[in-house]
């Protein structure tokens, strides 16, 4: 019997650094598939906070918690913690009424989550803005309390706006808090010497989110 002896030089080098388009490839995916159970996370939080007292309706809460949080955990294994942020085309500015807070973020449900969040603080008004640029608007318009600010914006990275709005006098004094998925060190560090208070990352539990907040709008 003849035995053939492989060489590790044979087989595949799984340790070999992806390539630029496999990285863009598994960032987009992070992000695609954290943003749905970001959003489970946060409104199944809000519903154990209202919780009825039903044992079996928060049996049920805490099941779906513990399977988002499972799923998010295998996320983070295979793809990491969430990677850079990225841009597209930029919607229409949408003019919005008076508020405390502005909330600039282009996905509704994300914002949704926040508004629903926000009812704890029923004295606060809420303002959304849909893009970088209608943020910048809007916070120059009105000067809000407090800006809450995404980064995977639709018409620039969320950095760029922080830097804008410190580079203006009527915003400079405005706290940016910065709320994203992206949870790598670099990222979270690079942001808040920019310029940001804080730096919350999706799913972000509710009690010291809203510790944030009134600490800001004090």
């Amino acid at each position: 019997m003849n035995i053939v002896n492989e060489s590790p030089s044979s087989f595949p080098d799984v340790s070999e650094e992806p390539s630029p388009r496999e990285r863009v490839f598994r960032a987009d995916l992070n992000q695609k598939l954290r943003a749905p159970l970001n959003a489970i996370i946060g409104f199944a939080e809000l519903l154990s906070m209202r919780s009825s007292g039903s044992a079996t309706k928060d049996a049920d809460v805490q099941h779906i918690l513990k399977a988002a949080r499972d799923l998010l955990g295998i996320i983070t294994q295979e793809l990491g913690e969430g990677g850079p942020d990225r841009f597209e085309a930029s919607p229409a500015v949408v003019v919005t009424p008076l508020c405390d807070v502005l909330y600039i973020e282009d996905d509704p449900v994300n914002f949704t989550l926040v508004e629903r969040i926000l009812e704890f603080r029923p004295a606060l008004k809420l303002m959304h803005a849909r893009s970088g640029e209608e943020g910048l608007e809007l916070a120059q318009a009105h000067q809000p309390k407090l800006v809450l600010l995404d980064l995977n914006l639709p018409d620039m990275h969320g950095s760029e706006v922080l830097r804008q709005l410190q580079r203006e006098p009527a915003t400079a004094n405005v706290p940016v808090v910065v709320l994203s998925a992206d949870a790598t060190p670099s990222q979270i560090e690079r942001l808040l010497t920019a310029g940001a208070r804080n730096y919350l990352t999706k799913p972000f539990d509710i009690d010291p989110f809203l510790t944030v907040v009134d600490e800001m709008v004090a």
